[in-house]
Formats: structure tokens, sequence, C-alpha cells
């Protein structure tokens, strides 16, 4: 397997493994956490579990480049988070949140080439996330196809696409200047940060919630795997294919999530997720069919 092939895989991989975290997000939610305490307890977590590993270079070379840390640490941890798991909270059809987060990958083409113009967009482009998107759509709706259409969940999910976009572009800068352990490392601490305050209210999540099995594995998972492994080696992926590339892999993130409803909170598939699935994977690999083969 070439390098290049193997950040693919990896690619892939991470994508797979956040789409699993709305269901892990969703057993907390159930143990009674709210989504301020499993964002602020899984960057703690992972922030404190990388820093025997990546506790050198603590400073920034700028002031610039703590304020676009600072940035990053809003956009691609708490306020993402927040606005996400508050519009699936308040709303009878995550379906709705769940399809409107999935125009990320265009969203971030588009204001990459606006932005940037290296990354081209070529006529496979379009189809290929048009076929994805729809795909995705079957995944998302999985037979039932329900919108909500209160205004609050579509501003919120929304909001939560454009903060990962913007994330995505800023870390292509720093990338440039910073290794993918420090980058990590300061979007975790700024990420917490900038949501520790809601602690301060009145907590939902009490020590024996905290202790119970199902909800320290979940937590655990969130940190360790979903956080501070995924992205570790999403940073290393954006330097090494680029933002575009990488971000159209996060079209998955509806299959993961499916899949993984099915095994922990007993949700059906049906024969239009199906077909979805295959969709969406077709539509990803003509969206990045040039880079792989090369």
């Amino acid at each position: 397997m070439s390098k290049k092939l193997l950040f693919h895989f990896l690619a892939l991989t991470t994508a797979l493994i956040w789409g699993s975290t709305f269901a892990v997000s969703k057993v907390l939610l159930n143990n009674g956490l709210n989504p301020p305490e499993i964002m602020t307890l899984r960057f703690i977590l992972a922030y404190f579990l990388m820093l025997p590993f990546a506790h050198k270079n603590i400073k920034s070379f700028s002031i610039k480049d703590e304020l676009l840390f600072i940035i990053c640490g809003i956009t691609g941890g708490s306020i993402y988070f927040l606005t996400e798991n508050t519009a699936v909270e308040i709303t009878s059809a995550s379906s709705t949140v769940a399809l409107l987060v999935c125009l990320t990958p265009v969203f971030t083409a588009v204001a990459n080439y606006l932005i940037n113009k290296d990354e081209k967009l070529p006529k496979r482009f379009f189809l290929g996330s048009i076929i994805a998107l729809g795909g995705t759509a079957l995944v998302v709706f999985n037979g039932v196809f329900v919108l909500d259409d209160n205004p609050l969940v579509i501003v919120l999910s929304i909001c939560a696409e454009l903060c990962w976009t913007v994330y995505s572009l800023i870390l292509r800068g720093l990338e440039k200047r910073y290794s993918s352990d420090t980058i990590t490392r300061k979007v975790f601490f700024w990420g917490v940060v900038t949501c520790i305050y809601f602690l301060f209210f009145p907590p939902q999540a009490t020590i024996e919630t905290l202790t119970k099995p199902e909800v320290l594995f979940c937590l655990l998972f969130l940190a360790i795997i979903a956080s501070l492994g995924c992205y570790l080696v999403w940073n290393m992926i954006m330097k090494r294919i680029g933002v575009v590339t990488a971000s159209n892999y996060l079209f998955f993130n509806p299959i993961s999530a499916l899949l993984t409803a099915h095994i922990v909170l007993n949700e059906n598939i049906t024969i239009y997720a199906i077909i979805g699935c295959i969709l969406t994977i077709t539509g990803v690999y003509i969206c990045n069919r040039g880079d792989i083969k090369h």
C-alpha cells in the first residue's frame, strides 16, 4: 500500500469512527449528561492523556498564531459540538441535523477554492458530491422521510457546519508551521477553556452516573479514540492529501452512525439505507478518484 493510499484509508477510518460518536453520545445523553458536559469531559480527558507525549513547544510562534489556535478550539471544539448536539437534543427529527451537517464537505471545498484557489474542483467533484449527498440522504432518513422545520434546529446545524469549515481552512495554514500533536493539544486546550464555563451551572451528571461502566466506557472512547486519536490522525491527513479530499470522506459519517445505532441502540436498517451506502461510496470514489490513483 502506497503512503498516499494509506492516508486515504486513515481518512475513511477516522470518518467512520466519528460517525459512531452519535450513538455513543446518545448513550451518555440517555444517562443524564448534557452536551456541554460531554464535550468538556471528553476534551479534558484527551488533553491530559496526551500531555505526557506532547508537553514541549507549549508557546506559539506569535500572538497571531495563538489567536488562530483559539479560533480552532472554538470552531473545531466547543461551539461545533455544542451547536450540533443541542440541535439533536431539541429536535424530534435528528435526520434534519445529520443531513445539513453532511453538507460540510461541499462547503469546505467551495470555501477553500474561493479563498486559496490551489485545490481545483474538477467536474467529477460536483458529480461525485451530488451522488454522495443523495446516498447520504437515504442513509440519514433510513426509509422515514421526516424533516424538522424548526428554524433554530436549521440555524444550529448550519452553524456547526460552518464551524468545521472554518476549522479546516485555518488548520490548513497552521499545519505548515506546527506539528500535528502541537495543533491537537492546542485545539483541545482552547476547546475546553471556551466551554468550561458551562460546568459552573448546576451539573446534571453525578459521580454515581460517571462511574457507571457504560458511561465510563463511552467517555473513554470519545476521549481516547474519537478525540485524541482521530484529531491527531486527521491533522496529518489534511496535510498529506489536502482539505478538500479529506473532507469528502465525511460523507461516510452517517453510514457509520447508522451501523453503530443498529448495534448499540437496536435501530433498524432498511433497503433505502443500503442503497444509500452504495451511492455514498460511489460518490466519494468519483470525487477522489484522480487523487487515489496517484
